[in-house]
């Protein structure tokens, strides 16, 4: 079977592997944010999980609102890594303007200067 080609900006379904406290887990759609060199060398994909708002539920600053089936939002601040077999199904891909948003907020978070 060919290997799924994974790229920068796409959202997949993720197989997020057990964790504890308030780290998000289970299958959730996920953003990759890894550049697509990467992507195609390596076996692992950095990801940032993606979950739906309930009804009264805060945006924070460290988050990126995103509409896929439901509004979410993209948790900037739970970058991970995966195997490339964590990944379920491509549900789309996002524009250079969402992943220009993204690019800020995880300088924000991780605190990086230009």
């Amino acid at each position: 079977m060919a290997e799924k080609l994974i790229r920068r900006g796409d959202i997949y379904w993720v197989d997020l592997p057990d964790s504890n406290g308030r780290e998000i887990k289970d299958t959730h759609p996920a953003l990759v944010v890894s550049n697509d060199r990467q992507n195609t060398a390596s076996p692992l994909i950095v990801i940032m999980p993606i979950t739906s708002l309930k009804e009264g539920d805060k945006v924070f600053s460290f988050q990126v609102p995103i509409t896929l089936e439901k509004k979410s939002v993209i948790l900037v601040d739970q970058v991970r890594t995966l195997d490339r077999d964590k990944f379920l199904r491509k549900i789309t891909e996002i524009d250079k303007e969402l992943m220009e948003k993204v690019e800020r907020k995880i300088h924000f978070v991780l605190d990086l200067k230009n």
